[in-house]
């Protein structure tokens, strides 16, 4: 699937002559899922790794923007009352909402929608947490500040295109040619991964910024497994095709395009057959996955996690998708399914990680556009800011909600306007945390991931063991 950062596509087109820069400008190394293999990622020292140091992280994008006001909801009292006020046609019966009991949680009693039945027995378990009114920051920001327009704001705020660009970069105030996810890649590769030809960074959801780093190119890969390359034998209904093509992959370009696409098709060649052989080397999966796109995503990654001994990966990061959570006027008719999709597509997950013993090692995390307002349009919502996101694993430090929970009310303190959150964690904080768990464990490192991250005044969210 593709994401809605395609028009960040003239960004990465601008940079100096060099093999990556026209790698990155073709999308070569996207298009046929090759890395780039570099020193940084072909050097490291092997005794940085320990014989079960095993982490992977699986982003889980909400393409279109969640709408949060019914995900995680208040569910008695003042607060209930407040939400119902704010979408009388939008707001989920409180008799239907599933309750949850997070701990050392001072605010509201708080439920998921009915669309999460999963979702809130692994928080209720303590697998799962909510990251409440995260959201991209320049800087910290309170509503009077923003009124008064006297704080720095992310670019083009309430648009899908800036705004998902901006949780893919990780930097509100300037274009990027990388994403903080290929940063990280960046930050680990070299001494998790020395030897592994294919990239830690995987995505199952078309070309993305998100994990594009300097020297991480991401690896892509279809839901249904590696796409069978043409038998070169007879390429063109030739015998000796195949040998000419081969022929002429081996030979120096007149230019950097032909020799990049000489390097990167053979690379693609040879992975094709290195991915496709590892994964048929592992047992089937017994774990049942949804049949839905999102599912089969799911399972793919559960796949790729099993092959993670065949392909010398230490550290995976994968990308999936779903789209269609765009719901100005669906709120009550769509919501519920796309929630439900991720509902079974995650918990199934987490249970495949359970069945390859890996589950304190695999934390998957949600991702999307922006929240939505809390006032209705009738059917539907309009575009938001800050939202709340899930997080599920086996080391997450769950039945926790995470960050400081909003007044979902109308005119609030952290209503920007229609009820629209203004977020009070960082996107920064947020990747942070997942980027130390995965790794990058110093100040330097965690500063490389997320440039901005002196702004804030919480590093360390703590969700994480």
């Amino acid at each position: 699937m593709t994401s809605p950062s395609d028009f960040n596509s003239s960004d990465r087109a601008h940079g100096s002559a060099t093999r990556r820069a026209a790698l990155k400008t073709l999308g070569l190394a996207a298009s046929v899922g090759v890395p780039m293999i570099t020193p940084l990622m072909a050097t490291g020292s092997a005794s940085a790794q320990t014989a079960d140091d095993y982490k992977a992280l699986v982003c889980i994008a909400q393409f279109g923007g969640n709408d949060q006001s019914n995900s995680v909801i208040p569910r008695s009292g003042a607060a209930y009352s407040s939400y119902q006020a704010g979408r009388p046609s939008l707001a989920i019966p409180a008799a239907n909402i599933l309750p949850i009991s997070p701990t050392g949680f001072s605010g509201p009693e708080l439920g998921f929608s009915p669309a999460l039945p999963n979702l809130r027995t692994l928080f209720e378990q303590g697998r799962c947490a909510v990251i409440a009114n995260v959201g991209p920051l320049v800087e910290p920001v309170t509503r009077a500040q923003y009124q008064a327009g006297s704080k720095r704001l992310p670019r083009q705020l309430f648009s899908h295109a800036d705004q998902y660009s901006i949780w893919e970069s990780g930097l509100p105030d300037r274009a990027s040619q990388t994403g903080w996810l290929g940063r990280l890649g960046d930050m680990t590769a070299s001494t998790f991964n020395p030897t592994a030809q294919v990239s830690l960074a995987m995505s199952i959801a078309g070309t993305t910024l998100i994990l594009a780093g300097d020297q991480t190119i991401q690896y892509q890969i279809a839901a249904g497994g590696v796409a069978k390359v043409r038998d070169l034998a007879s390429l063109y209904g030739s015998s000796t095709g195949g040998a000419a093509f081969k022929q002429l992959l081996t030979q120096a370009g007149p230019n950097i395009f032909q020799d990049t696409f000489a390097t990167t098709t053979t690379r693609a060649l040879n992975n094709a057959n290195l991915v496709d052989s590892a994964l048929a080397q592992q047992p089937a999966i017994t774990t049942a996955f949804p049949n839905s796109a999102l599912g089969s995503q799911a399972r793919m990654v559960a796949r790729m996690i099993s092959a993670r001994k065949q392909l010398n990966q230490k550290r995976q990061i994968f990308l999936i998708s779903s789209g269609g959570w765009d719901t100005h006027n669906s709120v009550v008719e769509d919501h519920p399914v796309k929630l439900a999709e991720l509902d079974a597509a995650m918990s199934a997950l987490y249970a495949a990680t359970v069945e390859l013993g890996v589950a304190t090692q695999v934390t998957q995390f949600t991702v999307s556009d922006f929240g939505r307002c809390l006032q209705h349009n009738g059917r539907g919502s309009d575009h938001g800011w800050g939202g709340h996101h899930f997080i599920l694993g086996g080391a997450v430090q769950g039945r926790r909600v995470y960050g400081s929970w909003p007044t979902v009310a109308l005119n609030a303190a952290e209503d920007a306007g229609n009820g629209a959150l203004i977020p009070t964690t960082s996107l920064d904080e947020y990747g942070a945390t997942l980027a130390r768990w995965f790794g990058a464990s110093s100040t330097a490192q965690l500063n490389s991931v997320m440039p901005n991250l002196s702004r804030f005044s919480t590093p360390n969210l703590g969700f994480l063991g």
